[in-house]
């Protein structure tokens, strides 16, 4: 092995997948608590648009 190889850490398919599972979760969950927020600052986009 070469010595840049020894420190790299790699992930299986299941770490992977696992990380990228609670990613999609955390997300979700942020979009649930700031549902309002987001239409709000939609709907000022859209208008802003819209005159533009």
């Amino acid at each position: 092995m070469h010595k840049d190889e020894e420190g790299k850490i790699k992930f299986t398919i299941w770490e992977k997948t696992a990380v990228s599972i609670i990613v999609i979760l955390v997300v979700i969950i942020l979009l649930l608590i700031f549902n309002e927020k987001i239409k709000e600052y939609f709907e000022i986009f859209k208008s802003w648009y819209d005159q533009g």
